[in-house]
């Protein structure tokens, strides 16, 4: 595992290690990820602060630093729907971003089937280098958590020209992202457009609609 060059390209992103054969978080990001995972009654995350300060002990475990999360507004929620959100949707994205090392592995052990002598593994491509990424919907959905929960690297992004991913710098204001939000995932590996490129992805699910 360690050894492909796809992978290899991606570890100074990512906030898994590899140990042995296998992809991990470190033991104390999994500790932290578990507590979140059983709900508000264990972890007693039940407010935005409380929320912050949880993210900044998972960063802290990654020798990330951390910014206040200015895409998330609990404010904007009812009563009702905030606490649903702490007690059904928090405790699942902590069990997806548990996942996330398993679903990398899987990925990159069927990258190469795909298609016959094509490469499409999750990599950096670099500025004016053609290649082709396949990604499950799902490990799509984990790398979106990992950007809501800042786990992203962000350090030596500017050198390969790639946009920051984590929310607490995420100021997209393109409607195609907005309703189509698989398309940020995008940002993690492919660089800013020069103008002689272009970027053409299939199959992101739109979930929202807009008017004006």
């Amino acid at each position: 595992m360690e050894k492909r060059e796809d992978l290899r390209s991606m570890l100074p992103y990512l906030g898994v290690v590899v140990e042995g054969s296998s992809l991990q978080w470190l033991s104390r990001v999994i500790e932290l990820l578990k507590t979140i995972s059983r709900g508000p009654d264990h972890s007693g995350i039940q407010s935005e602060e409380l929320l912050f300060l949880a993210i900044s002990d998972l960063c802290h475990s990654l020798s990330l630093s951390s910014q206040r999360l200015s895409a998330f507004a609990s404010h904007l929620l009812s009563t009702a729907e905030s606490t649903k959100w702490f007690a059904e949707v928090l405790p699942t994205l902590a069990n997806l971003l548990l996942l996330f090392p398993s679903l990398l592995e899987f990925h990159y052990r069927n990258a190469d089937t795909l298609i016959d002598g094509v490469q499409t593994g999750l990599r950096i491509l670099n500025s004016q280098q053609s290649g082709i990424v396949f990604l499950s919907q799902e490990l799509i959905g984990a790398l979106l958590t990992c950007s809501f929960f800042c786990l992203f690297q962000t350090s030596n992004r500017d050198a390969k020209h790639l946009p920051m991913i984590n929310f607490d710098h995420l100021f997209s204001e393109e409607i195609r992202f907005m309703i189509n939000p698989e398309l940020i995932a995008g940002m993690l590996f492919l660089p800013s457009m020069a103008d002689n490129k272009a970027i053409e992805v299939v199959g992101p699910e739109r979930f929202s609609n807009y008017t004006g």
